[in-house]
């Protein structure tokens, strides 16, 4: 049964319950209002007339209390004027006339009992250092810090004053709170004083049980307190800080208010002047104490309220359910006898709701899909290029860009790969971040210039500076018809990122092509034409197919000056193995070398290098980072850049090292042993013999050699006549045998010789190099 009432009052929607909402605000909230402002503002009248009453209250208990400190001062001026306390006191020696120490006792004792404010009277006698209590007796001030705040009471100028920093000597309990009057009275030389000490109990504060009051003296210290103000100690500090930013004079009067215990303390405040201070007495109520004769109405008004609220919750219950019956009735027609419900609960919004329903999810759909569609495209393209979609026919791709909005049918697709050069012989090199937004600005421009001849432009960023442009172009005319426009476009884009962007920039241009599934193909040659560029300008226009048909061609290695650029630096020789180093480039470029080639060349000058390095036992692994050096010499454009930048990565710090590693005058020797090799390598030349000359070791020049070479003498000498061999088996027509006696070889040493240098015989060297004998070969 419960569980059925529970699930029947869970299936009401918030049209059930508002309808019984309202009901009950339009009958309890009234009444709750007029209660609550009945009683709130009759507690606040009460307290007002609390505040009324009491400040007349106030201020006749701070006038009573002003007479009672007034009648104490009274009472001791008239007992200073004792005669017994004149000034011949400061000489008296009080051990040797007894009766009258005994006297000045007397008279003391009288002092304390003759006012119920006093607690202790004391006599300080300055010159002697010493006090008198009828209690204690005569005693010195033996204690360094007594004895000084005792002294300092005389350094006033009044002759009355207050104090509350006077601690009673000999460790004596009780209050510092005193009045002191220098004897004789108003003396301009007293010799001593009277402190009467005050006992804050005896002070007439007319306080209640429930009343907190305070009395403050010209500093803000508490003098004296009610008993019920003991039940609140944390609001003295708050008294305190309230009064401190009060300007007070005589007869001022302040009221505020302070929380307590989750109650408020109502206070009142009365300024009095005494002592030469403004001193303060405050009163405090609390407001509980003040409102509690309304606890009986409070009472009386929340059981008013309570049957209100049960009344209206019974009508509402039967109205509402009579209100709602029609509307749940609907309700229960749309849900078609399921158990679905709104989010919000809400019986019409729900009827809406089904209402639009179907036309919303549909828009929903639609507007996602529109949303979605460019970037499934963008990746199902990029899939495909990419080489992970090759599975797929022309036309089922053709049906799923179909289904992506792209026909490609009847189109005629281009390849467009640009390389953005951001390093060039006066241009430093751009941050990653400059790089990136470079780059994102050319592929937004090459993709605006393209949509002039494609209807639709698909761009690619590799990554790594380049990126390319996929066109379609709808079929019009012939394949043949669309390469002059398109390289017309690919020029302009060159001319417009040199504008523009003041960058440099490698075109490829590939295609136009009939099937898309041409385009991965197209699209892979275009990027391995890139580095087929060469050095003769910073801007470049290519087409893939000749590209790399020119790319083929053999390229003749320049390696007479490698060898000649090793030993030049070997030698120490900067400049001379620069001017090598140029012609070794230039010999590359005007044999038709690409951009790949030259770099690959001056890749292998450094690692030909290395071995000589090595040879000559220096370590290049710890004068160069190798990996650095290929990745900054790849970067690099023109063939100026790559000729200072290998003069400043590569010689100058290998210079340094032989400057450091080599004595002249043996260096001077080697080059003499290297230049008559190079003139006499016909004579039988032995290395005995260029010691004995040098006057000199032959193991110290064959390490000095072998340093400066990059390999020893033998072998040296042994290149130098191979390699005019081979000069000679390819000019020449000379026979074998003639050519291993002018360079002293005898014939059988000089074939075992060179096949094992040259991988084969002077005869297949001949036959593959001479192009006379290839020629007559062929005929």
């Amino acid at each position: 049964m419960v569980k059925e009432w529970t699930r029947r009052l869970a299936s009401k929607g918030i049209m059930y319950w508002k309808t019984i909402a309202l009901a009950i605000l339009l009958t309890c909230v009234p009444i709750s209002i007029v209660s609550f402002i009945s009683w709130h503002f009759g507690n606040q009248y009460l307290i007002r007339q609390h505040q009324q009453n009491n400040e007349e209250l106030v201020k006749n208990t701070a006038r009573q209390i002003d007479e009672q400190f007034s009648q104490l001062a009274q009472y001791a001026l008239h007992m200073i004027s004792n005669p017994i306390l004149k000034t011949s006191l400061a000489d008296t020696n009080f051990v040797d006339q007894f009766e009258k120490t005994q006297e000045l006792s007397d008279t003391l004792y009288f002092i304390e009992n003759g006012d119920p404010m006093i607690d202790q009277a004391y006599l300080y006698v300055e010159k002697q250092n010493m006090i008198m209590q009828p209690m204690l007796g005569l005693r010195p001030l033996d204690d360094p810090a007594d004895s000084a705040s005792w002294k300092n009471i005389m350094r006033s100028e009044k002759g009355i004053l207050w104090t509350n920093h006077l601690a009673r000597p000999f460790h004596q309990g009780g209050s510092s709170h005193a009045i002191v009057m220098k004897l004789p009275f108003n003396s301009q030389q007293p010799y001593g004083a009277l402190v009467i000490y005050v006992n804050p109990a005896k002070v007439n504060l007319n306080a209640n049980s429930e009343q907190v009051a305070f009395v403050l003296d010209g500093e803000d210290t508490l003098v004296a307190q009610s008993d019920a103000s003991k039940q609140y100690p944390e609001v003295i500090p708050d008294i305190q800080e309230v009064l401190s930013t009060t300007k007070r004079s005589y007869n001022t009067q302040t009221h505020f208010q302070l929380p307590v215990e989750n109650d408020k303390l109502l206070v009142s405040s009365v300024s009095f002047e005494k002592m030469g201070g403004i001193w303060t007495f405050v009163s405090g109520t609390p407001s509980s104490a003040i409102t509690a004769p309304t606890g009986t109405y409070k009472h009386v008004v929340l059981t008013y309220w309570g049957v209100s609220l049960l009344l209206a919750l019974a009508l509402s219950w039967f109205a509402s359910k009579s209100m709602y019956r029609p509307i749940r009735r609907m309700v229960d027609l749309f849900k078609e006898g399921k158990s679905e419900m709104t989010t919000e609960n809400n019986e019409l919004k729900y009827i809406e709701e089904k209402w639009r329903q179907y036309r919303s999810v549909n828009e929903t759909l639609q507007s996602n899909l529109n949303q979605s569609i460019p970037k499934v495209r963008e990746a199902l393209i990029n899939q495909f290029l990419s080489g992970q979609a090759a599975h797929l026919t022309e036309s089922e791709i053709a049906e799923k860009l179909q289904g992506l909005k792209l026909d490609i049918t009847q189109q005629h697709f281009f390849i467009i790969v640009c390389q953005i050069h951001p390093l060039s012989e006066d241009r430093g090199q751009l941050s990653p971040k400059d790089h990136q937004l470079l780059t994102y600005a050319a592929v937004n421009l090459l993709h605006e210039m393209s949509v002039r001849l494609a209807s639709y432009v698909h761009t690619i960023d590799f990554m790594d500076g380049s990126f390319a442009v996929i066109g379609f172009v709808p079929v019009a005319s012939p394949v043949e018809d669309l390469k002059p426009p398109l390289m017309e476009l690919s020029a302009d884009m060159i001319d417009t990122l040199r504008d523009v962007l003041n960058m440099p920039a490698t075109i490829v241009v590939n295609g136009p092509a009939g099937v898309w599934t041409d385009v991965p193909y197209l699209l892979e040659q275009a990027r391995r034409a890139l580095s087929y560029r060469s050095f003769t300008s910073d801007s470049q226009l290519l087409e893939a197919a000749v590209a790399l048909e020119q790319a083929k061609q053999e390229v003749e290695f320049p390696f007479e000056l490698e060898q000649e650029f090793t030993h030049t630096l070997n030698l120490g020789l900067e400049n001379e193995a620069v001017d090598i180093l140029i012609r070794f480039v230039t010999a590359l470029q005007n044999d038709g070398a690409p951009e790949w080639v030259v770099h690959q060349g001056l890749m292998r000058l450094k690692n030909s290098l290395y071995r000589s390095m090595l040879q000559s036992n220096h370590n290049p692994y710890a004068l160069y980072d190798g990996v650095k050096l290929q990745k900054e010499l790849e970067a690099l454009r023109d063939s100026h850049a790559c000729i200072e930048w290998f003069r400043a990565s590569i010689i100058k710090p290998y210079i340094e090292v032989l400057n450091k590693s080599y004595h002249q005058s043996i260096k001077h020797v080697v080059d003499q042993i290297i230049q008559t090799i190079n003139e006499n390598y016909m004579s039988d030349l032995s290395l005995e013999t260029f010691a004995m000359e040098a006057g000199v070791s032959v193991s110290q020049l064959s390490k000095a050699f072998r340093q400066m070479t990059g390999s020893n003498y033998i072998d040296y000498l042994t290149a130098i006549k191979i390699n005019h061999c081979k000069k000679l088996l390819v000019t020449t027509d000379m026979k074998i045998s003639e050519i291993a006696k002018a360079v002293s070889y005898q014939p059988p040493y000089f074939n075992r010789m060179f096949k094992k240098l040259e991988g084969m015989t002077p005869g297949q060297y001949r036959e593959q190099f001479n192009p006379v004998h290839e020629n007559k070969k062929q005929a």
